[in-house]
């Protein structure tokens, strides 16, 4: 009995051990701070009046932003993927000179079309890069709901950073600690009709709220800066006590994620 539960045991551990994928680690943790920033992405970048306008507040409010030289700017096409904006990302980095590009696909794109994902953001650092400016992968977040996605997330954002020798940007993975230790809402329902005057939504919810810019627009200022967001003033007029949880998620993601 007793070597029928050893074997048991070690089955079970062997099972275990066979269904845990390990996390990679980012090969690129830490860039010189940039003050021309130019964010390629679609209506995640968009909402909320901005991800650049928030992380350009945060900026503000530490104090690090260079007047005479700063610069933030969006180039975003509603619901688009990365393979879209080859030729309007060459004109904009040929009209003016920046020194990072932050881009990021739709929802699920480097689940639903992997070799697309690797393909086209290969083809926007090469064109970065040729314009002198460096890449940097938004690592988007999961559904609302479907956590599971956040680990396959994980996995192609920061696989295809380290292919790129590019940072990654863990805004994903803040998305989904926020919502294990919060009950903050962090998503905006898309409407899709109205029936008998009331609002019906898409089952799928995915745009980010407020507090979900904000939330990224921190990890972006932790990723970029080094610097914990914590204790910053501007809130981006939500309550205060919400304002600073999300700092600390950020810092404490940003950390976790280029150290592991």
């Amino acid at each position: 009995m007793k070597k029928l539960c050893y074997i048991l045991i070690i089955h079970l551990i062997s099972t275990v051990a066979s269904n845990v994928v390990a996390e990679t680690s980012p090969v690129v943790t830490k860039i010189d701070m940039p003050q021309r920033v130019l964010f390629v992405g679609n209506s995640f970048s968009y909402y909320n009046d901005g991800l650049h306008k928030h992380y350009g507040n945060l900026l503000r409010a530490a104090e690090l932003r260079d007047k005479s030289n700063s610069r933030l700017r969006l180039l975003t096409y509603s619901g688009s993927g990365l393979w879209e904006h080859a030729a309007g990302l060459t004109s904009a980095l040929s009209n003016e000179p920046w020194q990072v590009v932050v881009m990021h696909d739709y929802s699920n794109g480097p689940m639903a079309e992997p070799e697309r994902f690797q393909s086209s953001t290969s083809e926007l650092a090469r064109i970065i890069r040729e314009n002198g400016a460096k890449p940097v992968l938004l690592m988007t977040w999961a559904y609302g709901g479907e956590e599971k996605m956040t680990s396959s997330l994980d996995a192609a954002y920061t696989e295809q950073g380290n292919v790129l020798k590019a940072m990654v940007i863990p805004a994903g993975l803040a998305f989904a600690r926020a919502g294990r230790e919060t009950s903050i809402n962090l998503f905006t329902p898309d409407l899709l009709r109205y029936e008998n005057d009331k609002a019906v939504y898409k089952k799928i919810i995915k745009h980010p709220s407020l507090a979900g810019t904000y939330l990224t627009a921190c990890v972006v200022f932790a990723a970029f800066t080094g610097q914990s967001p914590e204790g910053l003033r501007y809130d981006a007029g939500l309550a205060t006590e919400t304002a600073t949880r999300l700092q600390r998620i950020a810092w404490q993601t940003t950390v976790d994620y280029y150290s592991r």
